[in-house]
Formats: C-alpha cells, sequence, structure tokens
C-alpha cells in the first residue's frame, strides 16, 4: 500500500476510514430545480425542512462582539452563555432527575466531535464500545477514527424470544443480548468500557421505553461500564397513528439515580444538527457529571473549537423557550406530512417498513422488490436479494437514477434487504427521490 510519507495510521486513515473524500462531487451536484440532472439525497440525515426559517435566525442574530467573539474569551470548553442555556435547557425540556449546571457541560464540534472526545477520555486503543444493531454507521468512524476504539455489535437473532424489530426495545431481550455480547467480547480479549445507545434510534426511528433505559442502567452498572446515551433526534418526535402505544422520548437524565448507575458514568450527547435543522453549525455537546472526563475532553478541546459567535447563536435558540416551541412545532407538522408522503408511496408500490414516529428516516425493507427486479434493470445484481452485495448493486443502480437511499448493512442490520431512506427533504425534492426510486426498481 502507497504510503505517501505518511504514518500507519495516517496511511490506513486515508486508504480506509475517509468517509467524505469520495463524496465531495456527488455532495457538490445535489438536485434543484436549476439543476435537474442533480442528485436526489435520500441518505443523510439533515433535516432541510425549517432551513429558511433557520437562516432567517442566524441572519437575525449575527452581531460580532470583539471582546466575546475576536479573543479567546473563556477558551475551548464552550461559551459561559452557551453552557449556561444548555444546561437549563436539560434540566427543563429532558426532566433531568439531577440539576444540570453549567460545569456539566462541554461544548464540541457537532455530535460527532462529542463522541470522538468522550471514547478518546474513557477508552484506551483497542477498548470496545457495545452498541446495539442495527445502528447509526457514523458511531464506526467516530470511534475508530482517531481513538481506535473498537465498535462491539449487540446482537438480537440469537436470544431466546426475539421475535423481530419490536423487540429491539424490549427490558429483557435487550439485558440478554447486552450479557451475551459482553461475555463474547470478553472471550475474544476485547475490553468493554462502555454501552451507548442512540434514543431516539437511529436507523429504526422509535424511542426507548423507561424500563429498557433502566435497563441499560442497571447492566452498565453491574459491569462497570459507562453509559453514553446519544439523544440528538429528542425533538424530532413526530404523530404516528399507526403505530400503536408508541413511545414518546424519554432521557436517560430524567432517570439518573444512584441505585441505577453511578452519575459519574452516565453521559448524554446532544447537538443543533438534527433538531434544529442545521447540520452545518457543527455543535454538540456531552453533559457528564464526571469531572475527569470534563477535564481530559478539555486536553484535546483546543483540536475542534466552536466558534464563539456561533455558540451564541444556538445560546439563543435554546434560550428562546417561545422561539423554539415554534419553531420545533411546526417542524414537527412538515416531518408527519412527509412520512406520510413516503409511507404512502410505499404502501403503493407493496413495499414494507418498520413504523417509526421519530427521527428523520424511514427503515424500509425492499427485499421483496429487490427480488422482484429484472437483470437488465439492475445491472451488476447477482440474483440474491438478501446479501451486502446485493444492497450494494441495488445502490448503483439507484445512482444512475439519479437518486442515493442508505444500504442496510452499513448500519450492521442483521437482516439484509433493508435500506433507511430520509423524508426530511423539501417536498418537491422528496416527491423527485421517490420517483426516481421507483424508477431504480424497474416498477
Amino acid at each position: 500500500m502507497e504510503t505517501n510519507g505518511l504514518s500507519e495510521r495516517g496511511a490506513l486513515n486515508h486508504a480506509h476510514r475517509d468517509i467524505w473524500g469520495p463524496r465531495i462531487k456527488l455532495m457538490a451536484n445535489q438536485w434543484s430545480f436549476a439543476n435537474d440532472g442533480g442528485l436526489v439525497n435520500l441518505r443523510l440525515a439533515e433535516n432541510s425542512l425549517m432551513h429558511r426559517e433557520m437562516s432567517n435566525l442566524i441572519t437575525s442574530q449575527v452581531a460580532v462582539e470583539a471582546t466575546k467573539h475576536l479573543t479567546y474569551s473563556t477558551g475551548p470548553r464552550g461559551s459561559i452563555r452557551l453552557r449556561c442555556a444548555a444546561a437549563n435547557f436539560l434540566n427543563e425540556s429532558f426532566h433531568s432527575n439531577t440539576k444540570i449546571t453549567l460545569d456539566d457541560i462541554f461544548i464540541t464540534s457537532g455530535a460527532a466531535g462529542a463522541i470522538d472526545a468522550l471514547a478518546w477520555s474513557i477508552c484506551d486503543s483497542g477498548d470496545g464500545i457495545l452498541i446495539p444493531q442495527p445502528y447509526y454507521n457514523g458511531f464506526d468512524f467516530d470511534l475508530l477514527n482517531r481513538s481506535n476504539v473498537i465498535v462491539v455489535g449487540v446482537s438480537y437473532h440469537d436470544v431466546p424470544g426475539y421475535g423481530g424489530l419490536e423487540d429491539n426495545f424490549d427490558a429483557s431481550i435487550n439485558r440478554q443480548a447486552l450479557d451475551s455480547a459482553l461475555q463474547k467480547a470478553r472471550s475474544e480479549r476485547i475490553r468493554i468500557r462502555a454501552l451507548m445507545i442512540s434514543n431516539p434510534h437511529n436507523p429504526l426511528g422509535r424511542c426507548y421505553p423507561s424500563d429498557t433505559l433502566a435497563e441499560f442502567m442497571s447492566f452498565c452498572h453491574s459491569n462497570n461500564l459507562h453509559l453514553i446515551s446519544d439523544e440528538i433526534y429528542a425533538f424530532s418526535v413526530f404523530p404516528n397513528p399507526n403505530l400503536e402505544n408508541s413511545n414518546s422520548f424519554t432521557s436517560v437524565l430524567s432517570l439518573t439515580a444512584l441505585h441505577m448507575i453511578d452519575p459519574r458514568f452516565l453521559h448524554v450527547i446532544y447537538g443543533a444538527s438534527k433538531d434544529f435543522c442545521a447540520n452545518g453549525l457543527r455543535l454538540g455537546l456531552v453533559c457528564t457529571k464526571n469531572e475527569g472526563v470534563i477535564g481530559a475532553m478539555s486536553s484535546i478541546s483546543m483540536f475542534s473549537w466552536p466558534s464563539h459567535i456561533i455558540q451564541d447563536i444556538w445560546a439563543y435558540m435554546l434560550e428562546d423557550t417561545k422561539w423554539r416551541n415554534n419553531f420545533i412545532g411546526r417542524k414537527l407538522e412538515l416531518m408527519e406530512a412527509n412520512y406520510r408522503l413516503v409511507t404512502g408511496f410505499l404502501s403503493e408500490i407493496g413495499v414494507d417498513w418498520f413504523q417509526a414516529n421519530a427521527g428523520l428516516f424511514v427503515w424500509t425493507d425492499l427485499r421483496s422488490a429487490l427480488k422482484s427486479t429484472t437483470d437488465s434493470v439492475l445491472v451488476n445484481y447477482t440474483g440474491q436479494a438478501a446479501s451486502p452485495a446485493a444492497e450494494a448493486a441495488f445502490i448503483e443502480v439507484c445512482s444512475k437514477a439519479g437518486v442515493m437511499i442508505a444500504p442496510g448493512h452499513i448500519y450492521h442490520s442483521e437482516d439484509n434487504g433493508w435500506f433507511r431512506i430520509t423524508f426530511t427533504l423539501e417536498p418537491e425534492a422528496l416527491q423527485k427521490g421517490l420517483e426516481r426510486l421507483k424508477i431504480s426498481l424497474g416498477i
């Protein structure tokens, strides 16, 4: 392998872990009314439904104060204003059971930066973190690329009584799956340091019930593990009348108690990207009661330091309750409408999906559709729908048709043939993407 004068780790990351470099040309050719030949991106977890409102808000709030914004100010841990606003927001909106102060908040350049800093602080190279499958594929890169932390997927298929994706949220099933995964990791000499969950779940689009969250805490407490809860979709939970007995969002912060878990071993990730339709702001946070973790993250924070002028913009969003409630309320209305549009389309073409009420995507079962797709339409198709190779082949077909969706195998799905489809685009772009998906399926 050509190293280009790189270190071993640099060469490895260049060859196998640079996910953004190959995407630059694709990302620069997005569909619009002025560029009908561009790709419709139903793959990335971005919410563009309130971009105009967010743009207006940012424009109105940009005001440079030299002593705050053109100096080092209070340093790389985050501005006092944003840390106070975030602490109040988590106390009130996440219903924290223990009072959060600005000293418990650490500001990062996005949730990915938060996960990276936290992993670097609690894990050594080669240590492992348990994550239930399927899981957000970005966790692989967030944990591995710099900290060299191994993601150990928690499998459900071999758990007695497991009957399908609904059981991925069951407390008893999860405890059995976690015990089995931990035992397997130890047999492979992987030291497990933490359990990480996404709640609401990415890519399944559901919220964990409180009894399952309590089981996660109990498991971590019993095994001296950290619990990391990525709650970046907390306010992207929308009504779905077709989902009976659906769970609303419950933060682990609201369940915190000494008998469940040592507060120093509980860490919550949040960010501006999803709930505020602002992936490009690159703002995230870690909420933790662990002074050691705060200090460890602080030691590397100067390498990924969000500008204070951008921090002030997010601080305003968290401070102004009336604006925030109106923004999120309108966003959820649009999300509900788009979800109905996508699931109506799937129903029309005879495709199943996993009912969701959270997140920006639909977990879609294309196994039957792929099996009926002809070789002439599906170029290089292997003839076996239930395989990662078939998923990859279909992604190529979609790309040629001008639409991008995400194959299930990158989320470590235990069943092949599933795909994640983002629905939070402007309706015109979403409709165009669905039309191209239909062409890709040969329907």
